[in-house]
């Protein structure tokens, strides 16, 4: 059964607040109740600096969001930076629709490329996660299948050392069931990013939408094998109140799961 310790903020949500003061919207996302984060980006600041602020706040570290440039570029840079910062993921946030999903071949070459990133990182004692989008989800032909880009990269990488932050509500954006996805393919997704629906199709708090939590939760429970429930808004319309929100009801979810 998951608990409030295994709810993290992704930091993005609250992207304007931590260019102004990064050190100290640790301090507010504390206060939110989270005794986690996942980082998207380190500002002007050292891991060092990083890790000596959440430890005084009592936060954890999962883990990051790393640009792909920085895996291809200096990933040992970003694996000393996560040891320091004491998480265990590295996580590939975004590729671009046009350059990676467009058709079979381009997503057989990004599973070599991420069966690779992943073994480097399983070597340093961490974990290497790809986070989707919707556009993963549209279909194209395979000889004479039919599929996703989304369907062909998971069969195509390392079980061992590939896995998936899935976005449940990009997932349902593109018309796929989060819960079903999460038993289609077992212990594949350590991490679960949480982000509510509302009625025109936009994210929301936890709790103030339409997503069904509860399959949700108990598919990453029993088959997901998942650890963490990652709080995230690209669009909240007050961050903080809105970290806010989703941390009381997905506490008060996970409380009764």
């Amino acid at each position: 059964m998951f608990t409030t310790d295994q709810i993290a903020l992704q930091l993005y949500t609250v992207r304007d607040a931590m260019k102004q003061d990064f050190l100290g919207t640790l301090g507010a996302v504390a206060d939110a109740g989270y005794r986690a984060v996942e980082f998207a980006g380190y500002g002007d600041h050292t891991a060092a600096e990083i890790r000596t602020r959440i430890d005084e706040l009592g936060v954890r570290a999962m883990g990051s969001h790393t640009q792909y440039s920085r895996f291809q570029d200096d990933l040992d840079g970003a694996i000393s930076d996560m040891h320091t910062l004491g998480g265990e993921y590295l996580i590939v946030p975004f590729l671009s629709y046009a350059d990676h999903f467009t058709t079979p071949d381009q997503v057989r070459r990004l599973a070599e490329t991420f069966n690779g990133f992943g073994a480097q990182v399983q070597a340093a004692g961490l974990r290497f996660l790809y986070h989707n989008h919707n556009f993963e989800f549209t279909a194209f032909e395979d000889g004479s299948v039919t599929l996703t880009p989304f369907e062909l990269l998971i069969s195509l990488t390392d079980p061992a050392t590939v896995g998936f932050e899935l976005d449940v509500f990009w997932a349902e954006v593109a018309g796929h069931t989060a819960h079903r996805l999460i038993r289609t393919y077992p212990n594949r997704f350590p991490s679960l990013h949480i982000k509510d629906m509302d009625d025109d199709r936009e994210d929301a708090p936890v709790g103030a939408g339409k997503l069904s939590w509860k399959p949700v939760l108990e598919a990453g429970e029993q088959v997901g094998g998942s650890r963490w429930l990652v709080v995230e808004q690209d669009n909240p319309k007050d961050p903080m109140a809105d970290i806010r929100t989703s941390f009381t009801n997905l506490g008060i979810i996970v409380s009764g799961s």
